[in-house]
C-alpha cells in the first residue's frame, strides 16, 4: 500500500503542473506494477483529492501562517492525501497520519515529517460545514470544492437550485447505454448482459438502458457484438430530438467520440447519408471504429471545422451541432472542470454562436437544426439561441419532441440540471426552418 500512496501523490504533483486528471492517472498506473486492489486505491485517493481539493486546502490552510502554495509540491500532495484518507476513506486518523509521515520519507522530504504530523492532526478536526464564511458563495465553494467563478455563476442563474447542483457533482451518474435497435431490443440486451453477470434494466427513455459493470463497459461480448454503446441520458435526448429519418441527409458537426452519430444512424435505420465531422483529426478513428462495430454503413466520417462554411454540405434535412462549451454539466465525470476560471468566456460564446449560425446555413427548407451543450450556463444556451434567432427569421423554436424526466422546459428550450434530471447537465434547443 505504501507504493500505492506514493503513486497517487506523485500523480497529484504531476496533475498540479496542468495535466488532465484521467491522462495523468492512466500514465501513473501504467508505470507501476500494482495489484488490482492497489490500483483501485490509487484511483480512489487520486480522484478523491482532486474532487475535494478546495475543501482539503481550506482545512490545511487554517493550520499554516503562510500560504499552502509556498510548500514544496510533494509535501502539499502528501498533506492532501493524508487528510483525504483520514476524513473520507475511513482510515483511522493515527494510521493516516503515520502513512503520510512515511510517505514524506519515501519522497525524500524527511525534513517535513514533523510538520506533516502536526498539521494533519489539527486539520482533521476542522469541518467546513460548521465554519463561518463571509459570503454564501465562498461557503459553497469550500463545502462542495467548486471554484468561486462557477459557484457565483450558478447562484446568479439558479439561486434556488445551485446548492443541490453543487452537491450532485459528488454523485457519479449511473452508467447508461444506448441499445443498438438495429440489432436487438433493450429487453434482449438486458437479458444478454445478465448472462454476462451485468445487472441491467431498460429505462423510460426509449432505447436507453442502465447497467452496473464491475469492470469496463467495453469488456463484454455484447459490446464487441455492437449491441450497445455507452451514452448519457442527456446526450441521448439531444440526438433523439433531431428525429432523423431513413433516407435523409443528416449532419453531425461536432461528433467525436461518436455516441450521437451512432444513435442518429440507428434512428435512420442505417439508410440515407449521415456525415459525421469533428475538428480533431485524432478523434475521427473513434467514430469510425464505433460505426464498424455497430454494423453501420450510412456513416461517413471526415475532419471539419464546424465554424467554417462548406458549400458541399448545403441542403441537409437535419443538422446536429453539439458545440464546444464550458462543460459545467459533466463536472461529476470530469473533476478538473470544478476549478475552471471561466476566463475567456466571451471568445467561447462567440464561437458557439458562429457554429450555430454556420450550421443553420446547411439546413434545407422544412429541415431541422438541433443546438446542444453540456452546460447549464444560460449565456451559452438560451442567450446564444436568442441571439441567433434575431438574425435568422426563417427559423423558429419548436417544442422538444423528447423531454427527459425532471428537465426544465422554458420557451421551448430544454435544460437538464444535474441533481434534478438524473443525468448530466445539458441543454437542447430544436430549431425548425420554415
Amino acid at each position: 500500500m505504501d507504493n500505492a500512496r506514493r503513486t497517487a501523490a506523485l500523480a497529484l504533483v504531476k496533475q498540479e503542473q496542468n495535466g488532465y486528471s484521467n491522462l495523468v492517472l492512466a500514465a501513473a498506473l501504467e508505470r507501476q506494477a500494482l495489484s488490482p486492489q492497489d490500483k483501485a486505491f490509487v484511483s480512489a485517493l487520486f480522484y478523491g483529492v482532486t474532487e475535494r481539493l478546495l475543501t482539503l486546502d481550506w482545512a490545511l490552510g487554517r493550520c499554516f501562517a503562510k500560504p499552502l502554495q509556498k510548500l514544496d509540491a510533494p509535501v502539499r500532495a502528501v498533506l492532501r492525501c493524508g487528510l483525504y484518507e483520514a476524513k473520507y476513506m475511513r482510515t483511522p486518523v493515527p494510521a493516516a497520519v503515520n502513512a503520510a509521515v512515511d510517505l514524506c520519507r519515501q519522497l525524500k522530504k524527511a525534513s517535513a515529517a514533523g510538520l506533516v504530523n502536526a498539521v494533519l492532526r489539527r486539520a482533521v478536526g476542522l469541518d467546513a460545514d460548521r465554519a463561518h464564511f463571509a459570503r454564501r458563495a465562498e461557503e459553497l465553494s469550500v463545502r462542495y470544492s467548486v471554484g468561486l467563478p462557477i459557484v457565483e455563476l450558478l447562484l446568479e442563474q439558479y439561486p434556488d437550485k445551485a446548492e443541490r447542483m453543487l452537491a450532485s457533482f459528488f454523485e457519479k451518474p449511473p452508467v447508461t447505454l444506448r441499445c443498438n435497435t438495429l440489432r436487438t431490443t433493450p429487453e434482449e440486451l438486458c437479458a444478454k448482459l445478465e448472462q454476462e453477470g451485468v445487472k441491467a434494466r431498460p429505462l423510460a427513455l426509449p432505447g436507453a438502458v442502465e447497467a452496473e459493470f464491475s469492470g469496463s463497459p467495453a469488456a463484454t461480448r455484447a459490446f464487441a457484438d455492437g449491441l450497445y454503446h455507452v451514452q448519457g441520458l442527456a446526450s441521448q435526448t439531444a440526438a433523439l430530438c433531431l428525429e432523423a429519418r431513413p433516407g435523409e441527409t443528416v449532419l453531425d458537426l461536432c461528433a467525436a467520440p461518436g455516441g450521437k452519430t451512432l444513435l442518429l444512424a440507428q434512428q435512420m435505420g442505417d439508410r440515407g447519408r449521415l456525415l459525421s465531422f469533428d475538428a480533431a483529426k485524432n478523434r475521427l478513428s473513434l467514430i469510425e471504429t464505433a460505426a464498424r462495430r455497430c454494423g453501420l454503413s450510412c456513416v461517413t466520417v471526415g475532419q471539419g471545422d464546424a465554424s467554417v462554411y462548406d458549400p458541399a454540405l448545403a441542403g441537409a434535412d437535419r443538422v446536429l451541432c453539439d458545440v464546444p462549451c464550458s462543460g459545467l454539466g459533466i463536472i461529476a465525470k470530469k473533476p478538473d472542470i470544478r476549478y475552471k476560471s471561466l476566463e475567456g468566456a466571451e471568445d467561447l460564446h462567440a464561437l458557439q454562436l458562429k457554429i450555430l449560425t454556420n450550421a443553420a446555413r446547411y439546413v434545407k427548407e422544412g429541415g431541422r437544426l438541433v443546438y446542444s451543450t453540456c452546460t447549464m450556463d444560460e449565456r451559452e444556451n438560451q442567450q446564444a439561441v436568442r441571439a441567433f434567432l434575431e438574425h435568422a427569421p426563417k427559423f423558429r423554436l419548436a417544442p422538444p419532441p423528447v423531454v427527459l424526466e425532471g428537465a426544465l422546459v422554458r420557451d421551448n428550450m430544454q435544460t437538464m440540471l444535474p441533481g434534478y434530471a438524473g443525468s448530466d447537465g445539458f441543454f437542447v434547443a430544436v430549431l425548425d426552418r420554415a
